[in-house]
């Protein structure tokens, strides 16, 4: 981001009290996208990615109201409350109240930014704003820095986050979806970090910022790319490396994992075995703007990444987590992934109640994933 798109990004930011009033009203049409976001975004989803249960629970109570605002300003307007309470913070040098303030901003921007499933200002603006915010508060602690990794093809973003009390000793990288990318997992990196293990949250081809900067879409060729944020999270820790990937983004883990011999476990959470074009709007919108095509190309991409005991073999361990109440990938579904693996290596943990990746369960699942790559990457 050059100098003057940052200044005013955090122009914005700092001065959010008199950019929206009134968040507009939406239409009819604009009623049926509202149920629609609801539905892909609920409460449990975005307390996972960070916004304060509070929030969450007020963006669904307005949305649904006879009269209700578009959902990315009424995201966004409740995002400048957070970062009115973060810059006044930053000057009276209150850093743990800063950080949390710039955290909570940065995953309600995150969240605005999903009524968007195409690429274009309002998106892109949305998501610059999310990161720059995350970015303000890394500044009040020492374990969390940007991560950007030039490639032949453009730059990947992401984050690297650091236990605080000991130097790491093996490195996870976790990988993100269709929507979800990035900062929205930090409580996973978290999680890590209180075991010493370094995380990388990678944004590969397709995705976050290396999608809308570096115009870096995903096909079969740059699915190689992700070996370059693994490149990251091995630098600091050598060949004690795992992936942990999430929605769509386990089989992209799926995939490092079984062409790079460095991944000694791997943990799947909601993935598709062999993708196809789902049958939800939204989902086949995001997938469009993830590959850079057209709906019509979308099956020919698809089969082109997906995975089969014929051509991929997992050596490290894996873990495969899986919800009953997942509306993208079935209960039972997943388990396709064992047969890639070794039996003796493989897990399944499943939450009857289970909501897509385990939203309503995050604590928990970020707990026992967090100790299953700790007994697994551990000297």
């Amino acid at each position: 981001m050059n100098d003057y798109r940052r200044r005013s990004i955090l122009t914005c930011m700092t001065h959010g009290d008199t950019l929206v009033d009134q968040a507009p009203l939406v239409s009819e049409e604009g009623k049926k996208q509202l149920e629609a976001l609801r539905r892909a975004i609920p409460v449990t989803r975005m307390v996972d990615y960070g916004v304060p249960l509070g929030d969450a629970l007020n963006i669904h109570a307005q949305t649904t109201a006879e009269e209700p605002p578009a959902w990315d300003v009424l995201c966004e307007q409740i995002a400048q409350r957070h970062l009115k309470v973060a810059n006044e913070a930053d000057i009276q040098r209150r850093s743990a109240t800063a950080h949390q303030a710039w955290r909570a901003a940065s995953a309600l921007l995150q969240c605005a930014q999903l009524a968007f499933n195409q690429d274009g200002p309002r998106k892109l603006e949305l998501y610059e704003r999310s990161h720059a915010a995350m970015a303000q508060g890394a500044r009040h602690v020492r374990h969390v820095e940007e991560l950007i990794v030039p490639t032949s093809r453009g730059k990947l973003h992401g984050w690297v986050v650091r236990p605080v009390h000991c130097v790491p000793h093996a490195a996870v990288l976790i990988l993100g979806g269709l929507s979800g990318w990035g900062s929205v997992y930090f409580g996973m990196a978290q999680a890590l970090a209180a075991r010493g293990l370094l995380a990388v949250l990678g944004e590969g081809p397709g995705q976050g910022l290396t999608r809308m900067r570096s115009g870096l879409h995903l096909d079969a060729e740059s699915l190689a790319l992700f070996g370059a944020l693994l490149d990251a999270a091995a630098a600091e820790c050598g060949d004690r490396v795992g992936v942990w990937g999430n929605s769509f983004g386990g089989l992209f883990a799926a995939h490092v994992a079984a062409h790079d011999p460095r991944v000694k476990a791997v943990c799947i959470n909601g993935a598709p075995f062999a993708p196809i074009v789902p049958s939800f709007r939204t989902a086949r919108e995001q997938m469009q703007a993830v590959f850079g095509v057209n709906e019509a190309d979308l099956p020919n991409r698809l089969a082109a990444i997906a995975m089969s005991p014929v051509r991929h073999r997992i050596e490290g361990a894996m873990l495969v987590v899986e919800g009953g109440r997942d509306p993208m990938v079935p209960l039972g579904e997943q388990r396709a992934f064992l047969e890639l693996s070794h039996p003796e290596r493989s897990h399944v943990v499943s939450w009857d109640d289970g909501e897509h990746t385990i939203y309503n369960h995050a604590a928990a699942r970020n707990a026992l994933v967090a100790d299953w790559f700790s007994d697994w990457l551990s000297p």
